[in-house]
């Protein structure tokens, strides 16, 4: 893999920083994953960790729901640990 410069106004640098972070992805890699798309090469098939972080909590907020609920609201210390 080989390095390159490039040069763009800062107003650009500063939207694409913003989209590289919201991908979690470096400037580098979200600005080649950008060529190799328009170019129609494949992008690599690795999800972002955004999106797999994404994902993970979408499957643990899905999950069953706990029903601790007591007349609308939820116990008090001493109503958890009785016996």
């Amino acid at each position: 893999m080989k390095n390159v410069t490039i040069s763009m106004r800062d107003e650009v640098l500063q939207e694409v920083r913003v989209e590289a972070a919201k991908a979690g992805k470096s400037v580098s890699r979200y600005i080649a994953d950008m060529l190799e798309q328009s170019m129609g090469k494949s992008v690599s098939a690795k999800p972002s960790t955004r999106d797999a972080q994404m994902e993970a909590l979408e499957r643990v907020l899905s999950g069953p729901k706990w029903s601790v609920m007591r007349n609308g609201r939820m116990p008090t210390a001493e109503e958890r640990n009785e016996r």
